[in-house]
């Protein structure tokens, strides 16, 4: 995937950026900030939440927002819908990181999500896989990112916070 993004034109970025900021659906984390970034998760990814751990510790520099998908089954679906329904979805989140880390798998969810919400990730599904279709196969994490001097950058994968701060080409 990495190579793929690196092929692509800043007008192709930008133009991919901008269709994700109208589509998806996601929830905020982090502070407002000219630097921003959307980043397409499965609930039941480890790397995606490896990757929200390491955002963590960049929340006073960018402003993300959390888009999840149901690339890793129906549970991906109902957990990502879980996210969208909560009235603080970081907390879920950080309570789903926490699951992944410690038991090695996604958190048991104990009421049933919405089913608008369920239409929500299917909806950021479809959007992540069709605004870069020769991007394949999909993968989760996947970020689209604005630095606060209009560059766009393509993330694929996850990093520790040093390495996601040089891609970011943070201070």
């Amino acid at each position: 995937m990495q190579a793929h993004v690196k092929t692509l034109s800043q007008p192709q970025r930008a133009a991919m950026l901008a269709r994700v900021e109208k589509d998806a659906i996601g929830f905020a984390s982090g502070t407002r900030s000219a630097n921003q970034a959307w980043v397409f998760f499965d609930p039941y990814c480890s790397y995606c939440s490896d990757l929200w751990r390491e955002t963590s510790l960049l929340k006073n520099q960018v402003a993300f927002v959390w888009i999840p998908v149901a690339l890793l089954g129906d549970d991906s679906a109902a957990l990502g819908a879980a996210m969208l329904d909560a009235a603080q979805p970081a907390s879920l989140m950080w309570a789903n990181e926490e699951a992944m880390r410690h038991a090695g798998t996604a958190m048991t969810l104990t009421a049933e999500p919405s089913e608008a919400s369920l239409a929500k990730v299917a909806l950021n599904t479809e959007l992540m896989i069709t605004v870069d279709p020769a991007a394949r196969p999909p993968s989760v994490p996947l970020m689209y990112y604005r630095s606060s001097s209009g560059q766009v950058e393509i993330i694929a994968g996850a990093m520790d916070a040093r390495a996601l701060k040089a891609a970011m080409k943070l201070k």
